[in-house]
């Protein structure tokens, strides 16, 4: 994930609109599908089992990637994973109807950032 960029985004247009991540299932979880990147980092945690197992993984998250923008929690039921399908992460723009007004495709490799802030821009001139 680009973190960096992902802040540089949120920054820029925090005070035209709300921003949140919704932190949902474990990607590489040690008891699942562990990666050598996160083994070398040191991300190492089990699937979660419960919200507050989840909460705690969501809150290193934040704190290791230095996320800047608010970050929501998915219930250990998945529900907002299985409406958006994100793979671990995707972009969304909704406008203030509560329209859907761009969708990005699933990442990791499929999310564009240039696309999505390109999108927060034109909502912010047609808000």
């Amino acid at each position: 994930m680009q973190a960096v960029r992902l802040n540089e985004i949120y920054l820029a247009h925090k005070d035209d609109l709300q921003f949140y991540l919704t932190y949902i299932q474990e990607a590489h979880a040690a008891d699942g599908w562990q990666t050598p990147q996160n083994l070398y980092e040191e991300v190492i945690y089990n699937a979660p089992t419960n919200d507050d197992e989840r909460a705690h993984v969501a809150g290193a998250c934040q704190v290791d990637l230095d996320l800047k923008i608010p970050m929501l929690l998915d219930s250990i039921n998945d529900n907002v994973e299985d409406k958006y399908r994100s793979a671990p992460i995707r972009l969304y723009v909704v406008d203030k109807e509560g329209i859907l007004t761009y969708a990005g495709d699933p990442g990791p490799r499929g999310y564009d950032l240039d696309g999505w802030e390109e999108a927060i821009k034109q909502e912010t001139a047609n808000g």
